[in-house]
């Protein structure tokens, strides 16, 4: 028995001990969560996307930025939020429209989750076996979009957080294949983007 619990509590320190890890959430965003609700007949540019994390160093903004400009760039066409996407050197037309997507959080967290280490000792791991939650998974990601016109005038904005928790234990998808926050960054994008654009008056 003694050594049976010996053994236990080597594994449950030996995971508690690796088991932390906060990291920043890049996506990959992936598909539209749903098609636009309407089209707009004006084109549309994604322009760079503003990154302003804190304790995310410049080289690895920038980074960020380039991946997230691109996704977002496939996104909103794949969306139909606009008759067409265009990219620079593209000019705007006249109607036509820039996309300033401003990401102010990033944030994904795995830690042990509180009853791990006790439930598993008490248990001699059964905890494990039937599934108790060995880490809880946070994320909070948050944004702001604005849409302005060639000349840089203000048309439409939206603002958004999406906050999220969940335990995840040794048979769930998360353990073995984890998303690292990109479904709520899908969240997240979707959300600016239909506020945003049911804002945005017909040209």
């Amino acid at each position: 028995m003694l050594k049976n619990l010996f053994r236990a509590a080597t594994l449950i320190a030996a995971l508690s001990m690796t088991g932390c890890v906060s990291y920043t959430v890049t996506g990959p965003i992936g598909a539209p969560l749903h098609p636009a609700a309407v089209t707009s007949p004006r084109s549309a540019q994604v322009a760079d996307v503003t990154v302003s994390v804190a304790d995310v160093n410049d080289a690895n903004k920038t980074a960020i930025s380039r991946s997230l400009t691109a996704q977002l760039n496939q996104y909103v066409s794949t969306a139909g939020y606009f008759k067409q996407v265009t990219e620079y050197p593209v000019r705007l037309g006249e109607q036509d429209v820039s996309l300033k997507f401003n990401m102010t959080s990033l944030k994904g967290h795995r830690g042990i989750h509180p009853g791990y280490v006790p439930g598993a000792l008490l248990t001699l791991t059964v905890w494990i076996w039937v599934n108790g939650p060995i880490y809880v998974d946070t994320f909070d990601v948050a944004g702001d979009l604005v849409i302005v016109d060639r000349d840089g005038k203000e048309l439409a904005s939206a603002k958004h957080e999406v906050k999220f928790e969940r335990n995840v234990g040794l048979y769930g998808r998360e353990y073995w294949a984890p998303t690292m926050g990109a479904k709520q960054l899908n969240e997240l994008v979707a959300q600016l983007l239909d506020t945003a654009t049911a804002k945005l008056a017909k040209p």
